[in-house]
């Protein structure tokens, strides 16, 4: 493909190693109020939206879940969390963002995490001023795998969604893009996706360090 006119960002697994804090906060609080919160339920609201995730709490759980009780409590741990650790930035992102410097390509952020999060990591890891736009899940009526959050950035961009590029870890994420018409490159993080989610991404990499090269036409990778 050419140059994208657009990098989107997603944020979790993709920009940070945050998805195994979030699992963590997740059953820490649930465990506070006698819920065991397996790791195989966890992937399953990966890039979701908050709808989707009562309802996987509830199919889990049961009616009585106390959802929005535990989701504010882990929002809260979470945010805290990061405050006192140290965030790794995931292998590759420098690298990308340099690239889309050297061909003045605009990047945004498009997560499904709380906009506190984003901003407070982008600020954390000085890259704040790297993403013109950042748009969080919780503007948007309709998470991942929905293409709503995509076709957001790319109105706000003024950038025509076929000449974007997605970067995304999550099998939602990567049914978003397909959905919105936007190429995706898919980056394992936590988990594999399905062959025939991966046969939509336009390319399947080991890291966002790969980015660069494959659009500068490398034809070994």
């Amino acid at each position: 493909m050419r140059i994208p006119s657009l990098f989107i960002f997603d944020m979790d697994g993709t920009m940070f190693d945050t998805e195994p804090v979030s699992y963590m906060c997740w059953k820490t609080i649930c465990q506070k109020y006698g819920y065991h919160f397996l790791q195989e339920d966890f992937c399953k609201i990966l890039g979701q939206d908050n709808h989707t995730a009562v309802s996987l709490f509830t199919h889990v759980f049961g009616p009585d879940f106390p959802y929005e009780q535990i989701a504010r409590e882990k929002v809260a741990y979470q945010l805290e969390y990061y405050r006192n650790h140290d965030i790794p930035m995931k292998s590759g992102l420098k690298e990308c963002l340099a690239f889309a410097r050297e061909y003045a390509v605009p990047c945004a952020v498009a997560s499904s995490s709380p906009q506190s999060f984003i901003a407070y990591l982008l600020a954390k890891q000085d890259l704040t001023t790297a993403y013109t736009i950042v748009q969080s899940g919780e503007e948007i009526a309709r998470g991942k795998p929905a293409p709503d959050i995509f076709l957001t950035v790319c109105h706000k961009a003024q950038v025509d969604p076929a000449a974007a590029l997605v970067l995304e870890d999550s099998e939602n994420g990567i049914l978003a893009a397909h959905a919105a018409h936007i190429p995706a490159v898919w980056i394992r993080d936590m988990i594999d996706i399905s062959p025939d989610i991966q046969a939509l991404a336009w390319r399947c990499c080991r890291s966002l360090a790969e980015i660069p090269t494959v659009l500068r036409g490398d034809k070994n990778l």
